[in-house]
Order: C-alpha cells, then sequence, then structure tokens
C-alpha cells in the first residue's frame, strides 16, 4: 500500500472515532412522556 493510503485509512479511522466519541457524549433528551388519552370511540355503549 501506498502512503497515501496509509493515510488516509488513518485519517478516515480518527474521523470515525471522533463522530462515535461525540454522539456518544452528547446528551439524551427524552421527551416526557405523555399518558395516552382514552380517545371516545363514536359508537360507544357507555355514553
Amino acid at each position: 500500500m501506498s502512503a497515501l493510503t496509509v493515510i488516509l485509512c488513518i485519517w478516515a479511522m480518527v474521523a470515525l472515532c471522533a463522530v462515535l466519541l461525540i454522539r456518544g457524549a452528547s446528551p439524551r433528551v427524552e421527551r416526557e412522556a405523555k399518558p395516552p388519552r382514552a380517545r371516545a370511540s363514536r359508537y360507544s355503549i357507555a355514553e
């Protein structure tokens, strides 16, 4: 392999590791869990 290929492979590995590190270090923002609303059906016997 040529020196340029080795340098490109190493650069690609460093870039991949940086992306994975940044994605793993980012805070997980979870949305508030809303309780499911009970929708009344149009043809409910209970109504």
